[in-house]
């Protein structure tokens, strides 16, 4: 699991506060809490209120303090597939049609100041290879920038509006399943020209 804060205004504790937190919950003192294992496969999370643990490693979590009304919200989870150690994720945003495009050129510049550390390319403003329609791409840039898979995907869910959007990995599955059961679609599904690909 990922969690994600909803608002801004939560600190970093250090591990020993972590200890500290984990046996005495009076001591959360009215805030909301939110404890997630650093490799993402695990959470303890605590409210005001509850408290919910989910199988987590003490020495892999990281302790974020939210301010009162703040939240956590579970992402989608990291796929299940072995990345190749390269750039391992592409964006591909496809338009049809000058409003489309205008939104797909607002949505480049948001993702390109939301995150400034992704390539971005030119626009495409005619199908290419396997994609139906015109669109711009951008890619993670670096292996390393593989953990930032969920907090990208939130943000093309919170802005596309009407745009298909695309995110694929490189992995050792190969090009066909990287483009179909291992791809992450907002909005449409768009059929793309992969018939004769190895698959």
């Amino acid at each position: 699991m990922q969690f994600r804060v909803v608002r801004s205004g939560w600190k970093i504790l250090s591990h020993d506060d972590v200890s500290m937190f984990l046996r005495d919950e009076s001591l959360i003192d009215g805030s909301s809490w939110a404890i997630v294992a650093s490799d993402s496969s695990a959470a303890f999370i605590i409210t005001p209120t509850k408290a919910k643990i989910a199988t987590t490693s003490s020495s892999s979590v990281v302790f974020a303090a939210l301010e009162n009304g703040d939240a956590a919200t579970q992402t989608n989870s990291q796929p299940s597939f072995t990345l190749k150690q390269r750039n391992p994720y592409d964006v591909h945003v496809y338009y049809s049609g000058s409003n489309q495009r205008e939104k797909a050129m607002l949505l480049r510049s948001k993702m390109k100041q939301q995150f400034p550390w992704m390539r971005f390319y030119e626009p495409k403003d005619v199908p290419i290879g396997p994609h139906p329609l015109p669109m711009w791409e951008a890619d993670f840039a670096s292996y390393d920038n593989r953990v930032f898979w969920g907090e990208v995907c939130d943000f093309i869910k919170e802005e596309h509006e009407d745009l298909s959007v695309l995110v694929h990995p490189h992995s050792f599955n190969g090009d066909y399943a990287d483009h179909t059961k291992n791809a992450f679609w907002v909005g449409d599904v768009l059929e793309l020209r992969i018939q004769g690909w190895k698959r």
